[in-house]
């Protein structure tokens, strides 16, 4: 029995010996170094991610009048539509802002009316000044003559021709002639004081006041309007027939792509960045298909570390989770005839040589 035990544990000694013999055999092949130009190769490559972009990032177009109420009547085009620029996206309610015009040009109407009346005001006061200086000769020609009246009956009273009756006679209507003249030369001279020149002048700055009203009204109606900044295409439509945009409005009506090439967006860490420069080859992977493949160079590496984009190729995490920084370059696309071109917002992997 105890032959039998230690015969049973030399086999099992042997046996693991055996096993251990051939894992350190196979341990030893593994650690092999591997061939120097392959390992040369992978240092000389630098690897790193990005998503296909273009020069000028996409943007929300909200109603020009934003954040002024807008009620849209119809949507003009639909997303993925190609646009020019200036081209009109959307129709909005604009009644109530065309009665304001309407109401600001009566306005001017009125304005310009009272103008005429101010102006036909200062010719008639023209015509009145020159009326009270014929008034006041006429009277002043009255007084001269009463007072020749007077001297005649005061000699007359003098030589004892005249009585005491036609002398005072005389001199009342001297004196009236005088309060006369007086009266006109008052009358006159305030006319000439007095010129309504300024009655014109309110009444020109009233129809400017009324024009300026016009024009905000007008301003305000063409600003009720969506256009296209630039060519391009609608990426994305959020907008329905009567949505109505303003103060509590968050959602743009399109996210619009300005018309240009494609390029990758790629970012590096600071630790590979120094590795970076401009002309360097790339070839550029879909991140989940390794059959789609272009190549490229990079055309514009970035100034400054910066937080990683978050959400899209054109949003910037203003407050990321991490405090990872990266420094951003921008990698040219060249796509051979025939083959399909990457699509805006693809996740690709880019590696640089």
């Amino acid at each position: 029995m105890t032959r039998g035990r230690i015969f049973t544990f030399l086999a099992i000694l042997g046996l693991s010996t055996a096993v251990l013999t051939v894992l350190m055999t196979s341990r030893a092949a593994g650690d092999k170094p591997a061939d120097p130009k392959s390992a040369g190769d992978r240092e000389r490559k630098l690897v790193c991610w990005g998503e296909v972009d273009t020069h000028d990032r996409f943007v929300g177009l909200f109603p020009e009048n934003f954040p002024m109420p807008a009620r849209v009547t119809k949507v003009l085009r639909q997303e993925g539509a190609e646009v020019k620029k200036g081209e009109p996206l959307l129709e909005f309610d604009t009644e109530q802002l065309n009665l304001k015009v309407r109401e600001a040009d009566n306005g001017i109407q009125i304005a310009m009316g009272e103008q005429t009346k101010a102006e036909g005001a200062v010719r008639t006061h023209t015509v009145l000044v020159n009326e009270a200086d014929k008034l006041w000769q006429a009277k002043q020609a009255i007084l001269a003559s009463k007072q020749s009246e007077l001297k005649e009956a005061e000699r007359l009273f003098k030589i004892k021709i005249g009585n005491q009756l036609t002398l005072e006679a005389a001199q009342a209507a001297m004196r009236e002639a005088e309060l006369n003249s007086e009266a006109a030369k008052i009358k006159l001279d305030g006319l000439r004081v007095e010129v309504p020149n300024y009655y014109v002048d309110i009444a020109r700055e009233n129809v400017k006041h009324k024009q300026t009203l016009k024009a905000q009204a007008e301003q305000a109606r063409d600003l009720l309007s969506c256009k296209a900044p630039a060519d391009g295409k609608i990426i994305r439509s959020f907008v329905t027939e009567g949505a109505n945009y303003g103060m509590q409005s968050r959602e743009p009506a399109f996210w619009f792509l300005k018309k240009g090439p494609l390029i990758v967006r790629a970012e590096v860490t600071q630790e590979f960045a120094k590795g970076v420069s401009v002309g360097k080859s790339a070839i550029i992977t879909d991140d989940s298909d390794e059959s789609q493949v272009w190549t490229g160079a990079v055309t514009k590496v970035g100034e400054q570390f910066l937080p990683k984009r978050h959400g899209g190729a054109s949003i910037l995490d203003l407050m990321p989770v991490s405090d990872e920084r990266v420094l951003e370059c921008h990698v040219s696309i060249d796509v051979e005839p025939g083959k399909p071109a990457p699509k805006f917002g693809q996740k690709v992997r880019v590696a640089l040589r």
